[in-house]
């Protein structure tokens, strides 16, 4: 039987990759920004899920951050 099980980053890793806190990831997830698979109490990210979460967040700062191209006078 071949099981394709996807690596899932621990809590610090997902804490050093994003340059934020264990505590602030802690946040996220306890506000739902961030969904972990848990393990016993383990908290463990699929990269999918990491993804997404960058991606959700590139597109709310690129929305409230319009082109600097853009000149009003």
């Amino acid at each position: 039987m071949n099981m394709n099980i996807p690596t899932l980053a621990t809590l610090q890793e997902v804490s050093k990759s994003l340059q934020v806190s264990t505590h602030t990831i802690r946040a996220w997830v306890r506000k739902g920004k961030l969904h972990p698979v848990r393990i016993c109490r383990k908290l463990l990210f699929e990269p999918a899920e990491l993804y997404r979460f960058v991606a959700a967040g590139q597109k709310k700062t690129s929305a409230q951050n319009p082109s600097s191209d853009h000149v009003t006078n």
